[in-house]
């Protein structure tokens, strides 16, 4: 449960983060300061025998958090991806487990921009515990543009890479750059 002093502690928004009380923040998260929030509680489904967080989710949590962080910059992957022909795929990731989220957490998941190029840009997440504001994960995810060809040559695995579009790269322009 998150408490009135967890809210009441969190800098850059005046302590007012939490996702139900306030208005800025949406279903998909909502920038503070640059930076990216994504909150979810953790389920069942995310567990192990020992009602301990398994490894994996923590990349369907960042996952999660990468998809919300593209909708609140208005960018709008079903329509890349049947109109241009384009989608956003994940080339490498680097995750370092700190602590352990367990059964009913809330989490956060703060997104940042480390860098920006022409048809690929890397991120730094965060996984926190929002009761005590403890780190359980760090991400550096690198994302590159690739052409989507459904039915195409199926012996052709290399994918295409794609420029980042001039509107698309400018919806990231003025985002925090993390270090």
């Amino acid at each position: 449960m998150m408490t009135d002093e967890w809210q009441n502690s969190q800098p850059g928004t005046g302590g007012n983060m939490r996702p139900d009380t306030n208005p800025n923040f949406t279903l998909d998260g909502g920038f503070d300061n640059g930076f990216h929030r994504y909150w979810l509680r953790v389920q069942y489904e995310d567990t192990d025998a020992g009602a301990i967080v398994y490894h994996a989710q923590y990349l369907a949590f960042a996952e999660r958090a990468r998809s919300a962080w593209l909708r609140c910059l208005g960018i709008d992957q079903p329509a890349m991806l049947a109109n241009d022909k384009m989608g956003f795929v994940v080339r490498r990731i680097e995750i370092d487990f700190q602590l352990p989220a367990r059964l009913g957490d809330v989490l956060e998941v703060e997104s940042s921009l480390l860098r920006l190029g022409g048809a690929s840009l890397k991120l730094h997440q965060k996984i926190i515990n929002c009761e005590n504001r403890h780190i359980l994960a760090r991400l550096v995810v690198d994302i590159g543009l690739v052409a989507v060809s459904h039915g195409a040559d199926k012996h052709d695995t290399k994918p295409k890479i794609c420029r980042l579009p001039a509107a698309v790269k400018a919806k990231f322009s003025g985002l925090a750059k993390s270090g």
